[in-house]
């Protein structure tokens, strides 16, 4: 290990674990609500284009404001 500097030699080696039952249910649960994101933003979407065709502004700024707050809390739909 002498061809190893100082700094090389503190590092911490990180060893990949089996998967067992508890990384499953949060994968699990991350696809959940990534899809009921989706769905979500997809629905809002297609009421504020009803809203645009109807018309209806005081719909399309609360609709809007919600597909905002969708967005900033769910990176992924971005």
């Amino acid at each position: 290990m002498d061809h190893l500097n100082k700094e090389q030699k503190n590092e911490v080696v990180v060893i990949p674990q089996t998967p067992n039952d508890e990384m499953y249910e949060k994968v699990a649960e991350m696809v959940l609500i990534q899809s009921q994101a989706s769905f979500k933003k997809e629905q809002l979407l297609k009421q504020i284009d009803q809203s645009l065709i109807g018309r209806d502004e005081t719909l399309f700024m609360e609709l809007s404001k919600q597909y905002t707050m969708l967005l900033s809390q769910h990176n992924f739909l971005q």
